[in-house]
């Protein structure tokens, strides 16, 4: 069998992978990269139109035989870790006749992304797979296992084939809102690993303030108690770790959680994984603004924005009632509150990657609102990839979505660690 990580080796995003037996080959992830040959952010809007010979050219597609559209397929599958871009974003230059296999959540938001325009990516021939619940793909018989991470419904998979195990660990963490499957993990992992492709997100990064989930929503409900005004909180609606922190935080303050139709959406899809994720209809803790924009337009075009009708909330009751409310922003909401005067005395709580911040404190700062900074990663802390290598005990540990391989040897000095090159195939 043959180790191929054609993006990954040296840098986070982007990820995919490549395994091949004698008989068979799947691919898993296969995601935009999230910074260019330059090392700045990448712009995906940049390659719309091109050509797969051009993306090829320029590295942003890898150069893989037999799993393009205008090839003939020679792939038995491609597994989806989770929902976010890096790891699926390129699925729509894949031939279709390749059937994806993912989970249920990772169905939806991909279904979802696609629905709103974001992405190309339409989900055709799939395969929706379970925890812990085996399939065979040709030679490769892979079980999934469900991770705590904040792409929701996140996967890492163990490949078996040919009497050798390896354990890919996609994007992982052990202080999210799912923490118990990271302990569970520890307590009963899979057996006689050989090799363990493992992220590093982590290594080279600050833990931040705030190490846990839980302490993200002890923290707000402390800032919504102490501080009589408006709060406005920046996340992702595709971060439902954080949304279900954030609804809880209201729910103790008293306080309640404005959402836009975007995120009342996605909600409600994702009711379908789990009765427990909040809805808008549940009640006085979360109500709906329809502010104008494209997913408004695209949900009402649709005859689905009348299900939020109940749940609706207007300018006049948010101008009354804004010291008791926390309304999740979005660039078109904001916008239309700096309009109408809303502004004033509000606060706002970041609570993404501080690394999209650059792009957004020009309005904030411009319209006189303070801001503070409390979040944490959806990745794990390296004290958590420490304690998954220890209780996987891999024969040899290979360093994947990370920009720090080189410091693999300092931090599992205990295990062997075989660092790959990109396109480098390996003999397993």
């Amino acid at each position: 069998m043959k180790l191929i990580i054609h993006r990954g080796t040296h840098e986070i995003g982007g990820s995919c992978i490549e395994l091949v037996s004698a008989n068979s080959r799947i691919l898993l992830d296969f995601g935009l990269p999230l910074v260019d040959s330059n090392n700045e952010q990448f712009d995906s809007k940049k390659i719309r139109g091109k050509s797969k010979d051009d993306l090829i050219e320029t590295g942003v597609l890898p150069r893989i035989k037999g799993l393009y559209r205008d090839e003939t397929p020679s792939f038995d599958a491609i597994l989806l870790s989770h929902p976010h871009q890096d790891h699926y974003g390129l699925l729509s230059y894949a031939n279709p006749r390749i059937p994806v296999y993912l989970s249920k959540g990772c169905r939806i938001l991909v279904e979802v992304s696609h629905f709103f325009n974001q992405t190309g990516c339409e989900l055709k021939n799939i395969e929706t797979v379970e925890d812990g619940h085996s399939f065979k793909k040709g030679d490769f018989t892979i079980t999934p296992f469900v991770v705590d991470h904040a792409g929701f419904d996140a996967l890492g998979f163990l490949v078996e084939c040919g009497g050798k195990k390896i354990y890919y660990s996609g994007d992982f963490r052990g202080h999210g809102r799912k923490s118990k499957l990271f302990f569970k993990m520890l307590r009963n992992p899979p057996e006689n690993v050989d090799y363990l492709i493992l992220e590093g997100t982590m290594i080279g990064r600050d833990e931040g303030q705030y190490g846990t989930e839980d302490g993200i929503e002890t923290k707000l409900a402390s800032l919504f108690k102490s501080e009589n005004r408006l709060f406005f909180i920046a996340c992702s609606s595709q971060n439902i770790d954080r949304i279900v922190s954030i609804y809880r935080a209201c729910k103790e303050s008293g306080r309640t959680f404005v959402i836009d139709p975007y995120t009342a959406y996605i909600l409600d899809r994702l009711k379908e994984v789990s009765e427990k994720i909040p809805q808008a209809t549940w009640g006085k803790t979360m109500k709906v603004f329809f502010v104008k924009s494209s997913h408004t337009d695209k949900l009402a075009g649709n005859k689905i924005l009348y299900k939020y009708k109940s749940a609706k909330i207007t300018y006049d009751e948010i101008r009354e009632a804004g010291n008791r409310l926390v309304v999740k922003s979005s660039y078109y909401l904001r916008e239309s509150f700096a309009r109408r005067k809303l502004m004033p005395g509000s606060k706002l709580i970041y609570s993404m990657w501080e690394g999209y911040w650059d792009k957004e404190k020009d309005f904030w700062e411009t319209n006189g609102v303070p801001f503070e900074m409390v979040h944490c990663s959806g990745h794990a802390y390296i004290s958590e990839l420490q304690a998954f290598a220890g209780a996987l005990k891999p024969k040899w540990i290979i360093p994947n979505h990370t920009f720090s391989p080189e410091k693999y040897k300092e931090y599992f000095g205990r295990h062997r660690i075989l660092q790959a090159k990109d396109g480098e195939a390996i003999t397993l």
